[in-house]
């Protein structure tokens, strides 16, 4: 008997540490207990006190002495600090009182105040440009704060990460990291940085240029913030986004109450950067409406913030807007003076957007003074420069972001629902725990006898629900859901398992092109263009070997890869091209009905170079550009052609 009851203690007690150590942590539950901890933490979530009323009840509230010896008056004092110079418009200020914080972190080492300080100097090192640093900052901020199960302060880090890797224009991985971030803030619905991230999303829509999605998801930031309020600044940025996506709609007229907005938050916020984003903001306006005087004034003001605070990203942005008012003056000299000076940070920064822009201007303004050859080749650099951040952006979006937009936000929302059920029965489970705290180890005692008896029974019936699950699971990673055709997860698996395959096997991969397929979508709708899709693939897929691999790569593109066996035998230049030509035959020579439609359709085909299936996988992306290359000359040439990289190689290398 004596036995039974130790277990059952023990049991209990064991439960208890896990319930104790899955809690997460929150520097705010130990704040609340200290002297004016409340009035502390409502200071340091307050968003509308004025900066020196602020910083006076700050002094009232927390002593500097507190402030270093206390780790928790130290997270609050200086984030509350921080904040302060940021409303006073002084960044530097800002940032010392984070390092301040950062050193009394590490006097107390405590890793989860070490965390929140490397989290805030991996923003200022985003803003600064100092991108690698960065990185380096948030990457320990997210590990540190892991160990201490700090959750927030890990969403926090993955949407300071995300945008590191925004500003260097990788928006899958950006995309990746916001809605990480999101998993963690919506089961929170007040969180503030849920329309954050938003907002966030919405910024990269608005560099691949899909204005309506960003137009959406940047609305959806602004009514939480309707819904559970927000800072000025947050209300600044997204009325800011608001006129700049009116503008790329061109609905240029309806922005201007949008950006007045966005003005007065930002002169409330006191946020200097804020502030800076919304200067351009209006040069762009102006710009847009031809008021080039007015975008010429505001342009040099920006200019003048950013180089006094050192924000490199603003002062080319500003430089290169300052330029193009110029230019549209007739003041050439000065313009083209402009343009070095953000030539030279673009460059720095690698801002591929900046510089096609820039190099456009340059055109202009060339060709503005008559020298037609300088301007000429300043327009091939900004097509360059174009052609080359859109093969980038396509590379790096293959997942579709609505698509994985609008899932996120189902799951998000399906996890809401389930922690507020988990969080309502476990307040039932701590109230009948206290009631009835024997009967609660008589309970797992009984329970742990009954799990022994079943536990074979329970452990098959789980190995095949698992078996069903991972089944659903590599449908749903690895099919495309609309052609059933696999996707690119698959497609760089795929590519490992042919590695493993070794010299002895050659690979060669090719884009397949619908031609003028959004006139499909434009006259039959949609849903016709989805069946197109899908029959499509059934004609590749009919006229190809079973060792080839056809993959649904986003839009109308399809990926072709097929390999074979060099000691076998040697496919030549000619061989590949009939075997492709055999696709693009079979497709123009077959009517696709649709619906009540009856098609008849081409495609353009690129074919990328051949090579060694040990080594395509560290180099497809390469391989694939070749191919995309090959696809534009077939698209050049008329369409319904089939262009092989290393045929119009030969061709160049022989002219």
């Amino acid at each position: 008997m004596n036995k039974i009851t130790a277990l059952i203690i023990f049991v209990g007690m064991m439960l208890y540490s896990h319930a104790a150590i899955s809690v997460e942590f929150s520097p705010l539950n130990t704040l609340s207990k200290l002297t004016q901890g409340d009035e502390i933490i409502e200071l340091l979530n307050s968003k509308t006190i004025e900066a020196e009323d602020k910083r006076r009840k700050l002094a009232e509230l927390i002593t500097v002495k507190q402030a270093k010896t206390s780790p928790y008056y130290a997270f609050a004092y200086y984030r509350i600090l921080h904040d302060i110079e940021l409303s006073n418009g002084a960044p530097k200020l800002a940032e010392r009182a984070i390092e301040n914080l950062a050193t009394v972190a590490k006097i107390h080492d405590q890793a989860w105040l070490i965390a929140e300080a490397k989290m805030w100097q991996a923003t200022f090192a985003a803003k600064e440009s100092r991108v690698e640093d960065g990185f380096t900052l948030i990457d320990d901020a997210i590990e540190l704060s892991k160990e201490a199960n700090f959750t927030h302060l890990t969403g926090r880090a993955y949407n300071v990460k995300a945008a590191l890797f925004f500003f260097q224009s990788q928006y899958y991985s950006a995309l990746e990291y916001y809605l990480s971030a999101l998993d963690i803030f919506i089961l929170q619905r007040e969180d503030p940085y849920v329309s954050k991230v938003l907002s966030n999303v919405s910024l990269i829509y608005l560099e691949i240029e899909e204005w309506d999605k960003a137009w959406q998801a940047n609305m959806n930031a602004l009514e939480h913030v309707d819904k559970y309020g927000g800072s000025y600044e947050q209300l600044s940025v997204f009325n800011n986004n608001s006129a700049f996506i009116l503008e790329r709609l061109d609905r240029v007229d309806e922005s201007e109450p949008y950006l007045i907005a966005a003005r007065e938050n930002a002169a409330l916020s006191g946020n200097l950067r804020v502030q800076l984003n919304v200067q351009i903001a209006w040069i762009n306006y102006y710009l847009a409406t031809e008021q080039y005087l007015f975008a010429g004034k505001i342009s040099r003001q920006c200019v003048a913030n950013a180089s006094e605070y050192q924000y490199k990203v603003f002062e080319a942005d500003c430089s290169r807007m300052l330029a193009k008012s110029l230019v549209n003056q007739g003041k050439i000299a000065e313009g083209l003076s402009a343009l070095d000076v953000s030539k030279s940070y673009y460059q720095e920064i690698n801002n591929q957007s900046g510089l096609a822009d820039m190099f456009n201007t340059y055109a202009l303004a060339y060709e503005a003074l008559g020298d037609f050859e300088t301007a000429l080749a300043h327009q091939r650099r900004s097509n360059e420069e174009s052609k080359s951040l859109l093969f980038d952006k396509r590379g790096k979006m293959l997942l579709n972001l609505t698509e994985s937009y609008k899932e996120k936000y189902r799951e998000q929302e399906v996890a809401l629902l389930k922690a507020e059920n988990d969080a309502h029965e476990a307040r039932l489970a701590e109230q009948t725990i206290r009631e009835k705290f024997l009967c609660f180890f008589i309970l797992v005692a009984v329970i742990s006898i009954s799990l022994l008896i079943k536990k074979r029974y329970w452990l098959e019936n789980d190995n095949k629900n698992l078996q069903t699950s991972n089944l659903e699971l590599y449908k749903q990673s690895n099919v495309d859901a609309l052609t059933g055709l696999y996707n690119r997860r698959y497609f760089l698996d795929f590519l490992a398992q042919q590695q493993a395959a070794g010299v002895n096997t050659q690979m060669c991969l090719a884009i397949i092109d619908i031609d003028h397929f959004k006139a499909v979508n434009d006259t039959y709708g949609h849903d016709i263009g989805d069946e197109v899709l899908i029959k499509v693939g059934q004609i590749i897929q009919k006229n190809i070997r079973e060792q080839d691999l056809l993959v649904r790569w986003g839009g109308e593109e399809f990926v072709l890869s097929l390999s074979w066996s060099a000691s076998s035998c040697v496919v030549t230049v000619i061989e590949l091209q009939r075997r492709f030509e055999r696709v693009r035959k079979a497709i123009a020579n077959t009517p696709i009905s649709a619906g009540k439609q009856v098609l008849n359709l081409t495609v353009s085909i690129g074919v990328g170079k051949r090579l060694n299936a040990s080594l395509l996988k560290d180099c497809w992306q390469g391989v694939l550009e070749g191919a995309d290359k090959a696809l534009y000359r077939a698209k050049a040439q008329g369409r319904d052609k089939v262009v092989l990289v290393e045929q119009f190689k030969n061709i160049d290398r022989k002219s």
